[in-house]
């Protein structure tokens, strides 16, 4: 079977593969040191997830590479791992991560992007950026690392400690802003970053003032490519919440790039099998000793607009990515760590999109409370911690909102018309038709939320409640409690409880819950072609019954 966007577009994929390479190398670095290894890890990352994903996403144009996001999660797990296990837990934290992917994707999980909520995504991601900027106070002021463990404290504790600041970082991370600021004016935007880190590095290497932190200093970057290593389980139990959490973290970014483009049959991206196609990317990457990669908003924008239009474009950038790491590693270690704070600044202060935040905001008090709590939770807790909390939160708060949009509408049947009104009485009147139908969620909440507003019995005599509820192909157990109590209800008043436009399958399940003895099966209107009909036929035998009385 032939791949979708196999075909090669040259020269465009090629450009734009050099052009991607070029730019993901120091973002490849910068996540490493985010991660808290060796940047060589974070490089790695670029080149496996750029030559698998590109073959393996159904999306065409995504790029999977190193993202923020995944680095600073990545960086969170790894806390408290010694350095003589940190390889063996890079390793282990992406294959575990991909594996669940893989699963979501293959058991077709896509769909569950739906239920994340704008406001809790916006929340958390601009918490995300903050938390990259404030990571950057101990390499951008120099020596002083603060004992802090939350990012908010540590960077307080480094502003109020300006003597023990380095003059020659400050200066190096300054430069390479306004160098990246002035670039980016100019036709060589695309390579802003690349060129600023290129020039600061050559002045700095040309003064060399010993007190300034280079890559060298740190970690070595060998000039080879990776080698195979298979995963140490022992630390699985230590890492499996990280795993998901980072998986999770992936799914959410890749599902916001799977969209930015159609593919070339001009089709959407299918969600599941983009989630596939990175847990296999990831799966590799850990192999291989790469940190966590997923779809990268700014990598695969770059390559899309220099030209590149089908999967070669990122394949070859993960080739071209890997030939700069064997013949620049000697170069990469000259480069002061202060650049990387400068980079991994603007990277935190793009990824806060204003526009989005603001609309949030405006919309109502609930989108804005949401946002708060999510993006309050990322600061404070630990990134694993705050993206779990954040979907649980997303869940919940469907559920409620499902549960509060419930309502209930009273039909009329007169003069052969049918008349909808929102006046519900509280209680039922005697020898008297009352046909209702609920609208929203009858599930969980949503059910409980219906038995409060139902008409009661109370004194009344006779009464007959048609219940309307075509449409629906499922009911829950929930809502079968809650007729079940209504219809006893009915009948210690003499009354009866009719329910009209039932597909076969909640016949099925009235049947086999024991709901059709209670209700009585002539009193079980099934839904046909004629809408409409249904309801009439019930609403003239619930007159023929009430006048044989």
């Amino acid at each position: 079977m032939k791949i979708q966007g196999s075909k090669i577009n040259f020269p465009g994929d090629v450009i734009a593969a050099i052009t991607g390479s070029i730019s993901a190398l120091p973002d490849g670095m910068a996540s490493g040191v985010m991660a808290r290894v060796n940047p060589v890890h974070g490089l790695y990352a670029a080149i496996i997830g750029s030559i698998s994903g590109a073959w393996s996403t159904s999306s065409v144009h995504m790029s999977v590479t190193t993202t923020s996001a995944l680095a600073l999660a990545t960086g969170s797990a790894l806390k408290g791992i010694s350095e003589n296990e940190k390889l063996s837990a890079i390793i282990l934290l992406t294959v575990t991560a991909g594996v669940i992917q893989l699963l979501m994707g293959i058991l077709k999980m896509g769909f569950l992007i739906r239920f994340i909520s704008n406001s809790v995504m916006r929340g958390f991601l601009t918490g995300v950026a903050f938390l990259i900027i404030l990571g950057q106070t101990a390499d951008f002021s120099g020596n002083y690392d603060s004992t802090m463990n939350n990012k908010v404290l540590k960077t307080f504790d480094i502003l109020i400690h300006p003597m023990k600041w380095n003059i020659y970082a400050i200066a190096t991370a300054l430069a390479t802003l306004v160098l990246i600021f002035l670039i980016y004016k100019t036709k060589l935007k695309k390579l802003a970053i690349f060129f600023a880190i290129v020039l600061v590095s050559v002045f700095v290497h040309l003064l060399y003032p010993d007190s300034l932190r280079l890559v060298v200093d740190e970690n070595e970057i060998t000039a080879s490519l990776p080698g195979v290593f298979l995963p140490d389980f022992k630390l699985l139990p230590e890492l499996l919440l990280s795993a998901l959490a980072i998986a999770l973290i992936g799914f959410i970014q890749g599902a916001g790039v799977s969209h930015m483009k159609p593919n070339p049959d001009g089709n959407y991206p299918n969600e599941s099998n983009d989630l596939r196609g990175q847990g296999i990317a990831n799966i590799f990457s850990g192999i291989f000793s790469g940190i966590p990669a997923g779809g990268s908003m700014g990598q695969t924008s770059l390559i899309y607009n220099s030209g590149g239009r089908s999967r070669w474009a990122n394949f070859l950038s993960g080739i071209f990515i890997a030939l700069l790491v064997v013949f620049l590693a000697d170069l990469i270690e000259l480069i002061p760590m202060a650049c990387f704070a400068a980079i991994l600044i603007i990277s935190g202060i793009d990824s806060i999109n204003k526009e989005e935040i603001s609309t949030i905001w405006q919309t109502n008090w609930y989108s804005r409370i949401i946002m708060i709590f999510t993006f309050i939770m990322t600061l404070s807790v630990s990134i694993q911690i705050a993206v779990l909390a954040s979907v649980i939160l997303t869940f919940v708060l469907h559920v409620v909102r499902a549960s509060n949009m419930l309502s209930l509408k009273r039909i009329d049947f007169k003069d052969n018309q049918y008349i909808e009104s929102s006046e519900i009485p509280k209680h039922l009147a005697s020898d008297k038709i009352i046909a209702l139908q609920p609208r929203g969620s009858l599930f969980f909440a949503g059910a409980y939320a219906l038995m409060d507003i139902l008409p009661q019995p109370n004194e009344s005599r006779r009464p007959v409640v048609l219940f309307v509820i075509r449409g629906k192909t499922e009911i829950g157990s929930s809502f079968i409690h809650v007729i079940k109590r209504y219809a006893e209800g009915l009948k210690r008043r003499d009354g009866k409880l009719v329910l009209v436009g039932i597909s076969d399958n909640v016949y099925s399940q009235l049947e086999r819950t024991g709901m059709l003895k209670l209700i009585g099966e002539d009193n079980i209107y099934k839904s046909t072609k004629v809408i409409g009909k249904p309801f009439k036929q019930a609403w003239n035998d619930a007159e023929k019954w009430l006048n044989s009385w």
